[in-house]
């Protein structure tokens, strides 16, 4: 059965979004209705508010989908055909918010009460901000297209509630997928494949407008709603973010991981299994979180090479060169220079 009440899984009402851009593009309601049949799901059961479906079974619905419709034009549609009223109490605050600083400040806080596979971080350098997306999701092409309709949805989404047309830099860790060759833009800017990290790049002048739809009562009042889920949930925040969290704020000098599980209260064999449960590791998040620092400091081209391998806690630049390599595929140099 695909309908769950746990673990892992999408809110029916995404997955009705995708069915629905189906439709648009004029896949015949027969189909729509074998693909339903085929993951044990009724359409009936997905208008179901409260209703959530296992990745599996969106996976298995996406694999069939892509046999009758184009790829890029069914992530093009769904990403379009986002809203903020898609994403519940969460869109709803986030909708209300003054500007757009508070209503990322929102989605960061919630956004584990829509997925709980999915984090977002938001670092300002600079005139620059960068919002992060990390995920745990290890299904294909679930995955692919989830972060493709994420970055279409960002901007669809960002241009509603402001009013403007934003521009932004996307970069994902996935490879290019078969025909989206031409992909440049599509309206969330530009996109780059084979990038370390996904992120959202946009000028930090964009954090300080105002959404046409701002209301502070509805805003408190839909806040307290979400409040009362993440406690009755019992993930204030998730665990992998607390993880993320403890490694991102401890400088150069980064915790083992005993240290690491007595700053969350656990023993490490506790610890070792719930990031298992989670489908990581710890040498894996502390790889991502030197990854996604050391491009960012390479970004900054005051700092020299040594510098940047001495803040990040290497003590031989040629073990920092080594390691980047091995995350990227090319050097910190010819990083640097693709970037200039």
């Amino acid at each position: 059965m695909g309908l769950v009440s746990s673990d892992r899984f999408l809110p029916a009402g995404y997955v009705l979004l995708i069915l629905d851009s189906m439709r648009s593009l004029g896949l015949p309601e027969s189909e729509r209705a074998g693909m339903l049949i085929g993951i044990g799901i009724s359409e009936e059961q997905l208008h179901d508010p409260s209703a959530r479906v296992g990745l599996e079974e969106v996976n298995q619905l996406l694999i069939m989908a892509l046999a009758h419709v184009d790829a890029y034009r069914l992530i093009e549609t769904v990403g379009a055909n986002m809203k903020l009223s898609s994403h519940g109490d969460t869109g709803f605050a986030v909708m209300t918010a003054r500007n757009v600083r508070e209503a990322l400040d929102i989605a960061q806080r919630f956004i584990s009460l829509r997925v709980n596979f999915v984090s977002l971080r938001l670092e300002v350098s600079d005139d620059t901000a960068h919002l992060f997306v990390d995920d745990t999701l290890h299904l294909h092409p679930l995955r692919e297209a989830l972060l493709l309709i994420l970055a279409h949805g960002f901007y669809t989404m960002g241009r509603m509630a402001t009013g403007q047309k934003l521009f932004a830099r996307v970069d994902l860790n996935i490879h290019q997928p078969p025909g989206f060759e031409s992909l440049a833009s599509a309206g969330a800017g530009l996109i780059r494949f084979d990038q370390p990290f996904n992120r959202m790049s946009f000028s930090s002048a964009y954090l300080d407008y105002p959404l046409l739809m701002a209301d502070p009562v509805a805003m408190r009042m839909t806040l307290e709603r979400c409040e009362q889920e993440l406690a009755m949930l019992g993930r204030e925040r998730s665990f992998l973010g607390r993880v993320r969290h403890l490694l991102e704020n401890s400088g150069q000098d980064f915790p083992d991981a005993e240290t690491l599980a007595t700053q969350l209260n656990l023993s490490s064999r506790t610890l070792k299994r719930q990031l298992a449960q989670h489908h990581t590791s710890y040498s894996e998040l502390l790889e991502e979180t030197l990854r996604r620092r050391a491009v960012m400091l390479l970004e900054d081209h005051r700092l020299s090479l040594e510098t940047i391998s001495e803040k990040l806690g290497y003590s031989d630049p040629g073990n920092f060169t080594r390691a980047f390599k091995r995350w990227t595929g090319m050097s910190p140099r010819a990083y640097r220079q693709n970037r200039t």
